[in-house]
């Protein structure tokens, strides 16, 4: 028999733990949804205790009806135990049975975030929340003033212009995002009005409709971004970088506008559907929404950042049970409707005023080798150039490739349409702001949590480091 004392279960939370299997199977029962559960496991992950309900896939059809609204009524009938979802391996929900952790009140945004990855916080387990920009869903993030929702979306803008993208931003009061007004990162300028805001989101489907006509005219037929842009770079065509639309105190541009059924709501759904194909990403943020709005919002988003609320039944019904209890003491500290609690990166808005840009992330390897091209090849760069300097053969390739779809390297047809470091590349190498960083050690998972140990509950065999 498993002592669950040494592992840091109390009998209070395995009682806890019997009591919960019970009341999800029939949660399921009720819903007439079938409790195809494979395994009941009791966790402990970063000194929280967890209990895990793997579904059997293989048993329940459509995962849908497994997931959305029906973890807030599972939570109900737990009796407001926050209920999680990680589809990382399987379909599993994940239910908090310790008292809710406790996060550090300031981190600082990381330097050495990962290329191509968006930084959002630390979850309560000690990881790092990654987003691949490839993959990143549209975002509603909610919040009262001195909440940190303002410094969130300046760390989105941030990391958006280190990466090489483009912005679209409505900042009514223009407190938020004054200091990039005359960015050149901007495709448009800051939307400071409802009409603006609305012709803002016109621009942002008048680029959709721009791409969707260079992807028709791509004999390949790429179906989103990053396969057009490796074609592009094949026909040495100039890659599309992608673009950040962020829409600050959207429900008020909405309500002033005529709703969710307005023309701009219907805009905004447009804009949803179609931007992530070509690589247009949406970050709805407001004090709250309103209740008309709530539905037409959460069905555009795929992840809801709540800091500190006053609507409690808002929090709920946007997956943030709990948010509104959030002191004012704790900004930052925000509730997630995919990754529970999680404390958002601090950023120095200092960061965002420097006139000459922010610095794209180049690898120390990379510096090496962008230099040794200038100084040796006259900025040309071959897979054997790259070999003979020390990389390997795969490696080389996807440095060739990434560079490319970066716009830091580009076929010349001037010169035998040998690839040749480009201009961009070489402002960049000379901008005495340019950070030197390497990868991030961490790998995190946005959808997984790393336990050190988790035992089986109801006799199954006990396993050590599984991800969740």
């Amino acid at each position: 028999m498993i002592d669950f004392a040494s592992l840091g279960i109390t009998p209070r939370e395995y009682n806890k733990a019997q009591s919960v299997a019970r009341l999800l199977v029939n949660s399921l029962v009720r819903r007439k949804l079938t409790p195809a559960f494979s395994s009941f496991n009791l966790t402990r992950a970063s000194g929280l205790t967890l209990f895990i309900a793997v579904l059997d896939t293989s048993q329940i059809g459509d995962h849908r009806p497994y997931t959305g609204d029906l973890l807030h009524q599972i939570s109900t009938d737990l009796g407001g135990l926050p209920v999680y979802l990680s589809n990382s391996t399987g379909l599993r929900y994940v239910i908090l049975l310790s008292p809710p952790p406790k996060l550090p009140h300031k981190i600082e945004l990381p330097i050495d975030t990962p290329r191509d990855q968006i930084a959002l916080g630390v979850r309560f387990t000690s990881q790092p929340v990654l987003l691949n920009w490839s993959r990143m869903p549209h975002l509603a993030v909610l919040g009262q003033t001195g909440s940190g929702k303002s410094v969130l979306l300046q760390s989105l803008a941030y990391q958006a212009i280190r990466d090489g993208m483009q912005l679209l931003i409505a900042d009514l009061d223009q407190t938020t995002f004054g200091m990039l007004e005359k960015h050149p990162v901007l495709l448009a300028p800051l939307a400071s009005s409802p009409q603006a805001a609305y012709e803002l989101v016109e621009r942002a489907l008048a680029e959709c409709d721009r791409r969707a006509a260079l992807y028709k005219a791509m004999p390949e037929g790429p179906q989103n971004l990053p396969e057009y842009n490796k074609l592009a770079a094949r026909h040495s065509l100039e890659p599309l970088p992608r673009i950040l639309t962020i829409l600050d105190e959207a429900s008020a541009v909405l309500a002033a506008l005529g709703g969710a059924k307005s023309p701009m709501g219907q805009a905004l759904a447009s804009l949803g559907w179609r931007g992530r194909k070509f690589g247009l990403h949406v970050v709805f943020a407001a004090q709250e929404f309103t209740k008309d709005l709530i539905g037409p919002v959460r069905d555009q988003v795929a992840l809801t950042i709540c800091f500190r609320v006053r609507n409690a039944e808002m929090a709920k019904r946007m997956g943030c049970q709990g948010a509104e209890r959030i002191p004012d003491s704790r900004p930052g500290l925000a509730i997630t409707d995919r990754l529970g609690p999680m404390q958002a990166y601090f950023l120095d808005k200092s960061l965002l005023m420097q006139s000459n840009g922010i610095p794209s992330t180049l690898t120390e390897k990379e510096r090496v080798l962008f230099n040794r091209a200038l100084s040796e090849t006259g900025g040309k760069v071959t897979l054997g150039t790259l070999i003979s300097w020390g990389a390997g053969e795969r490696e080389a390739r996807r440095l060739v490739e990434t560079w490319t779809l970066r716009g830091w390297a580009a076929k010349d047809p001037a010169r035998s349409n040998a690839t040749h470091l480009t201009p961009k590349l070489i402002e960049l190498l000379t901008n005495r702001q340019t950070c030197q960083t390497v990868p991030n050690p961490v790998q995190a998972s946005t959808d997984g949590v790393q336990t050190a140990v988790q035992t089986p509950f109801f006799g199954l065999l006990a396993t050590t480091e599984t991800e969740m």
